[in-house]
């Protein structure tokens, strides 16, 4: 508990922080020279309603243990924490919003010497947050160490409109962590608008449902003591019953209007609130109505005490607060992206006790303050990564003559099994394992649950022995490609934040990559490394059709920043990316996989022979497969033509240049295992593309073709400096047989046959 001597001084903290992360916003929009005059913002209404709350967590509660998913609006209270505490110089926080400088919303990328967990994405960050609560007890389940310790979570009331929270707290797990806690800053105003008021009772009541430990922390000491009185019930009813945006209007009314608002309900005098409010002055009567437990420190510390008093599963504080707290912008319905002008900073400065000139100084050293904070036990730091993981090169495996790289895939998974690396490799998916070739894996290793639960269908014979217990190194998650990601960016930090290393992989069906696109592009920012397979692709799924056909993922593959897209096209290929992807991770280098994997069987006899140029070529982005120069019917004059190829339509390739040959038209095949490396490696000064052709055929044009869609290999043309027919599914995908829905997409071989006639100008 707070101690009655120190609240005086964590006052002091708070308007310290007010000050500073009001005046990092007001300097860095009007006082720092612009080059292009640019509004920088800084939300410094979103930012002064955390100030109590980061006051109690960064002096007084949090310890070395644990982590911090802060609300993004609020960082420059943030960092103006980061500064008191001696984290960050007060030269730093000049720079907020500055190339180089302290981003806009946390970021562990970006800041990693004061931020915890990178949040910005509204939901994202603490759904993230909360899964890395899940991969430190899984580690703590596995023989590690149950590290952080405890995971907080600070957000928005408006946060909660997202979908993917709610997806998040539906899933089974998280009611067994005992180690999160979530507090949200009822605020009550969103970007444009006053949070609908039907989310007071229904946000804790989704809570309860989800097995969550609620506390509402409503209202301050000294209202809460005035509820107490004769006629406080009634106060208490009509502040609990009015509307948000009555509320915010009587909080910016005159004083001397603020007692006739409050007391006259449909015309008449309420007796009962003209009576316990009889003895409170018009002047006082604002703060008194304002006095909500977001803002009261010592409420605030009994709450953060009760959430944390049991472990039994996560808790959630609902914390009222004033957007605006203690500025002129307070509750303002425009307040969101609303800045103080010079006059009203100047104003504030004198009433929070700041020097002008002297506008970033912090406590003097002699001060109270300063001894209090210095007292303070160390916030969180992260271990460093000291463990080894060996991934092998290669694994011996043998594939079928007809095999496809989905079960490739899981082939490689199961002899993976066999090996010690095996031991940090944890697998994820959306409730799609066994259809993503993981059956093998799970037989193995068992599904994960912080708790063992009974089988009733192990007395019987399975093709998958759905076991849970807290050994297990499968995930199983519902149908929810937002939690797929976020979980998989969690276990992807745990040697970032932990000090331990896991080697996630997850699987989804491919269409579906785009559902999950937010809280993918969310895990990658964040630092997270991590493989993602994605099976079945294209319209080789035949039968399904429509959406079950992924058509731009290619492409996303490609934009998509930290992450490799790869599509092998033979089963050893697989193997390779995978392994040598594992690796990576293992290791705390390069970037996350994305392998996008087919379930059409191809005829293995038309790879390479294996060979470490093949892997190299194989890792790098591609390699030759047909070389048309050697074709004994070739002469000087001969038209010539490159077919470059992504996956399954490797056979239709090298079919279409066998019919070319004959008609005298000599194409050569290249098969791109990672269109992405390609296009990336143009930038480098021997690319891999251009090592790819001969000094002899540089004039020679390319057809392209991929199952997806066509620009995914579009910039091979325009990078060889020759024409191109881009071939691709470029429209929504259809139920069918694989060769008629090839045939009508344009990318079955005699397609291919007829781009190559007309780039080399047959009729």
């Amino acid at each position: 508990m707070i101690a009655t001597e120190d609240v005086p001084i964590l006052r002091s903290i708070e308007r310290k922080l007010l000050w500073l992360s009001t005046w990092m916003v007001h300097h860095a929009n009007f006082v720092r020279p612009s080059a292009d005059g640019t509004k920088v913002g800084g939300h410094q209404a979103s930012s002064s309603s955390v100030v109590t709350l980061v006051t109690a967590l960064y002096f007084h509660w949090l310890r070395p243990g644990d982590v911090v998913a802060t609300k993004a609006h609020g960082s420059p209270a943030f960092y103006a924490a980061q500064c008191l505490r001696g984290r960050l110089p007060a030269g730093a926080l000049r720079e907020l919003r500055t190339f180089g400088g302290l981003q806009a919303y946390p970021s562990r990328r970006k800041n990693p010497e004061i931020v915890d967990l990178s949040t910005g994405s509204m939901g994202l960050g603490a759904v993230q947050a909360t899964f890395g609560a899940l991969a430190a007890r899984y580690l703590a389940d596995h023989g590690g160490r149950a590290f952080p310790e405890r995971f907080v979570v600070m957000v928005g009331d408006a946060e909660l409109d997202e979908g993917n929270v709610w997806e998040a707290l539906l899933e089974e797990t998280v009611a067994e962590l005992g180690h999160v806690l979530w507090i949200v800053d009822v605020n009550r105003q969103s970007l444009d608008r006053v949070v609908p008021d039907v989310r007071r009772a229904q946000l804790p009541a989704m809570f309860r449902a989800a097995g969550w430990r609620v506390i509402e922390l409503r209202w301050g000491t000294r209202l809460r003591e005035r509820f107490g009185r004769r006629g406080g019930a009634a106060l208490r009813r009509r502040l609990e019953a009015m509307p948000g945006g009555e509320y915010h209007r009587l909080l910016r009314l005159p004083p001397s209007a603020v007692r006739k608002a409050l007391v006259t309900t449909h015309g008449d005098v309420d007796p009962a609130i003209d009576r316990v409010l009889a003895d409170v002055a018009d002047d006082d009567l604002p703060a008194l109505l304002a006095d909500v437990g977001g803002h009261d420190l010592v409420a605030i510390d009994a709450a953060l005490a009760e959430a944390t008093r049991e472990a039994s599963g996560p808790a959630v504080i609902f914390a009222d607060t004033i957007k605006g707290f203690g500025t002129p912008l307070a509750a303002d319905p425009l307040n969101h992206t609303t800045l103080l002008s010079t006059a009203q900073v100047e104003t504030l400065r004198d009433a929070l006790g700041a020097r002008s000139g002297d506008e970033w100084a912090g406590f003097a050293e002699s001060s109270a303050e300063a001894r209090y904070i210095a007292r303070l036990p160390a916030l969180f730091q992260a271990p460093p990564a000291s463990d080894r993981i060996e991934i092998p090169m290669t694994i011996g495996e043998a594939y079928p003559p007809e095999s496809s790289t989905q079960e490739a895939f899981g082939r490689v998974l199961g002899a993976l099994a066999r090996t010690p690396a095996a031991d940090r490799i944890v697998t994820v998916s959306a409730d799609v394992a066994v259809t993503t070739h993981l059956a093998g894996w799970i037989n193995r290793k068992g599904v994960y649950f912080p708790r063992a639960k009974p089988s009733h269908a192990l007395d019987t014979p399975q093709a998958v022995a759905w076991k849970e217990s807290p050994a297990g190194q499968h995930i199983e998650l519902g149908i929810a490609e937002h939690n797929l990601f976020l979980v998989l960016g969690a276990l992807g930090l745990a040697r970032e934040v932990s000090g331990q290393t896991l080697i996630p992989i997850g699987t989804l069906y491919d269409p579906f990559v785009p559902r999950g696109l937010d809280a993918l592009y969310h895990a990658l920012y964040s630092g997270a490394r991590f493989v993602v397979a994605a099976t079945p692709s294209g319209v080789s799924l035949s039968p399904e059709g429509g959406a079950h056909q992924s058509v731009i993922t290619p492409g996303i593959g490609i934009a998509v920043p930290a992450i490799t897209y790869a599509e092998p096209a033979f089963a050893l290929e697989v193997e390779w990316l995978l392994l040598d992807a594992l690796a990576r991770i293992a290791g705390g280098s390069g970037e996350s996989l994305y392998l996008r994997l087919s379930t059409r069987p191809i005829d293995q006899r038309l790879a390479p022979a294996p060979s470490d140029a093949y892997r190299d070529a194989v890792l790098q982005g591609g390699y030759r497969l047909v070389d048309a120069r050697t074709h004994p019917d070739r002469d000087a004059e001969a038209d010539a033509v490159h077919l470059f190829v992504t996956g399954v339509l490797a056979p239709e390739a090298v079919d279409a240049s066998r019919r070319l040959a004959a008609e005298g038209i000599f194409a050569s095949v290249f098969v791109v295992t990672s269109a992405d490396r390609l296009y990336r490696d143009l930038r480098m000064p021997r690319p891999r593309l251009l090592s790819l052709i001969g000094a002899d055929e540089e004039d020679v044009p390319v057809v392209s073709a991929l199952d997806g869609h066509s620009h995914a290999l579009a910039f091979l043309g325009g990078a060889l400096g020759v024409p191109q027919w881009a071939l691709g599914v470029d429209d929504f995908g259809q139920s069918g047989a694989r060769g008629d829905l090839y045939r009508h997409y344009g990318i079955d071989a005699g397609a291919i046959v007829r781009a190559a006639r007309t780039l080399a100008g047959r009729p």
